[in-house]
């Protein structure tokens, strides 16, 4: 099944433009959508309880990726533009053939991207758990305890996780295998063992939030239909309506992940001197999937949030009133 390298999947000519400019949008709109649940989580006084927070949390990781692989771009850009492409392409071989790297910035960004990707599939499934364990004991879940141990989980165990990657130098150029234009696992590595740690920083954790947090979300609709047969309102549930959105997060990760997670299991079998037409089409969705996490939730939890949405409005349209009325001609109306 495996070849002894993913050299022969290695792109010989850079990226088409449209792969950057979908990784630049949407790392961009997360990064702002990012910045919009941090205020909506300040101001807002009627949504911030334990959910939300966990969604800060969540935020901040996404965050992250975001910075992380529009760094990852723009280094891909940096090269192709400031540097000469023949160049670049007889050091990539080079890299290929003895496998080292001496890119700082790939290297940084790699450990970072590696540390927040996971820390957002634990943190997504936390949220996930704490709904669902709200429901059923019908009060916030969150106990000192609990908040000691989501936090260990989801910060402590990816940090030790890319830690090890760290310590066995796999982290660096990933010569766009699997991956949109930033780095991840050393594409110059025997292909048993890209795949290996691929599924240990990464993938294996991703897949199984996929089934976790589709189990959950599961479970919670059974329950939440249950209890509303039987006491034919949701008063019991202990969540805001809006709340119960948090359930269709479990939607936004497989949909916007689901492409770098076919080109993975693609890449393994694919033997071809040439990614194809298929890779190239999943390219440009996981180039702007992978980074659109926060701007996502931002739609979902912001937006779409009643509550929050109107409360920012009534605060945009109290900025917008005139601020003495004595002085008519200085006054700004929305």
């Amino acid at each position: 099944m495996f070849s002894n390298s993913y050299n022969s999947t290695t792109p010989t000519s850079q990226l088409p433009p449209s792969v950057l400019i979908c990784t630049f949008v949407s790392s961009s709109l997360s990064i702002v959508g990012a910045v919009v649940i941090f205020i909506t989580y300040s101001l807002v006084i009627v949504a911030r309880n334990q959910t939300r927070r966990l969604l800060v949390y969540l935020t901040i990781a996404d965050l992250m990726t975001a910075v992380g692989n529009l760094v990852g771009a723009s280094r891909y850009v940096y090269i192709y533009v400031h540097k000469n492409e023949t160049e670049y392409l007889f050091n990539r071989d080079q890299m290929q053939n003895i496998c080292f790297t001496t890119d700082a910035v790939c290297d940084v960004q790699s450990f970072v991207t590696t540390f927040s990707s996971l820390s957002s599939f634990f943190w997504t499934s936390i949220i996930m758990i704490h709904i669902l364990m709200t429901l059923i004991t019908q009060r916030e879940w969150s106990s000192f305890r609990n908040r000691v141990i989501y936090h260990f989980v989801s910060w402590g165990v990816p940090l030790g996780i890319t830690f090890l990657a760290l310590s066995y130098d796999v982290l660096g150029e990933d010569f766009l295998t699997s991956t949109g234009p930033w780095c991840w696992i050393k594409g110059c590595l025997h292909k048993p063992e890209v795949f290996l740690w691929k599924t240990l920083t990464g993938k294996g954790w991703e897949i199984l939030t996929y089934f976790l947090t589709m189990a959950f979300y599961i479970m919670m609709k059974i329950y939440m239909w249950k209890r509303r047969l039987r006491f034919k309102d949701r008063s019991h549930h202990h969540l805001r309506e809006e709340d119960e959105l948090y359930i269709m997060i479990f939607f936004v990760i497989i949909i916007l992940r689901a492409a770098g997670t076919i080109r993975f299991l693609y890449a393994i079998e694919n033997t071809n001197n040439s990614p194809g037409t298929f890779d190239m089409v999943l390219l440009h969705i996981q180039s702007f999937g992978d980074s659109a996490q926060a701007f996502a939730n931002c739609i979902l939890f912001c937006i779409r949030d009643t509550a929050v949405r109107q409360d920012m409005w009534n605060r945009i349209r109290g900025m917008c009133r005139p601020v003495r009325d004595e002085e008519p001609l200085l006054a700004v109306t929305c």
